[in-house]
């Protein structure tokens, strides 16, 4: 059961880092495009991209909870059908 934590938190640690890779790399994209426009356009663009990857991360990261909560149930499920 240790074991299975364990790759659980690995793969919560992996979804994280390419959340803020993914993040980083679009604020980077668009912050380029707007450096055209002045400060206020590169700063403004910035926090509607960080808010974009944010969502983006958010909604990832709830649909893996809704997989890993599913796996969980048919694994319980394969369990007790052996067990009865």
């Amino acid at each position: 059961m240790s074991d299975m934590k364990e790759r659980t938190s690995e793969v919560w640690k992996g979804m994280r880092k390419g959340a803020g890779w993914a993040m980083g790399v679009g604020i980077v994209v668009s912050a380029a495009g707007a450096l055209r426009q002045g400060p206020r356009a590169v700063v403004k663009t910035a926090i509607n991209a960080g808010l974009r990857g944010g969502e983006a991360a958010a909604e990832l990261g709830e649909q893996i909870r809704d997989l890993y909560a599913e796996a969980q149930i048919e694994r319980s499920e394969r369990s007790s059908s052996l067990d009865g």
